[in-house]
């Protein structure tokens, strides 16, 4: 063990720590029930390695976070960072978004809101995330394509400052109950 990491704000029921990934001398960890937006509306922190330490350098929040969003699923890659909201409400109740930091020196700032193309109430999108390159992998456990609560996960791709659903992925042999992509990642060419 190299260092136990707490929020600098930490709170009682926040459950920092529910979602966690690193990238080189980065590391993301999500705290789902922070209440800054709202009750359970959830966050996101940003730790920095110097040499054998740990600091906190940012904490991340939806622009447009709520009461009971969830926010928090969460990856990390180079310069960005991917967090989830399964239960933002925008296309629909529980349909789900996913957002994109990217950082600037020492300043992460909200690049983008991504939802799905087909977006519907109850669809959890943004349940699990991950990022890798130019390519963000991102769930929907509870879409119904292949029958009630199937699950499907979505792929977007950057383009400079904007991301874009390049495909939906579901299971072949895909049935009701599965919540397929309760737990995603994208490496390389593969997911």
């Amino acid at each position: 063990q190299q260092q136990k990491l707490t929020a600098n704000d930490a709170a009682a029921d926040d459950n920092f720590g529910n979602s966690v990934d690193i990238d080189g001398d980065y590391a993301i960890v999500g705290a789902v029930f922070d209440d800054d937006n709202g009750s359970s509306s959830g966050s996101a922190y940003i730790f920095v390695r110097n040499g054998t330490s740990w600091t906190q350098q940012a904490k991340l929040t939806a622009s447009d976070g709520a009461a009971d969003d969830y926010f928090s699923s969460s990856a990390i890659y180079g310069n960005y960072a991917i967090v989830g909201a399964p239960y933002n409400d925008d296309d629909g109740t529980n349909s789900g978004s996913a957002y994109i930091f990217v950082r600037d020196g020492t300043s992460w700032s909200q690049q983008a809101k991504l939802t799905a193309s087909d977006a519907d109430a109850n669809d959890a999108f943004g349940r699990s995330v991950g990022i890798y390159g130019d390519y963000v992998i991102i769930a929907s456990i509870d879409d119904d394509d292949n029958g009630s609560n199937s699950g499907s996960a979505y792929i977007f791709v950057r383009d400079g400052t904007s991301w874009t659903q390049q495909a939906k992925v579901l299971a072949s042999d895909g049935a009701a109950d599965d919540r397929f992509g309760t737990d995603v990642a994208i490496y390389g060419n593969y997911a």
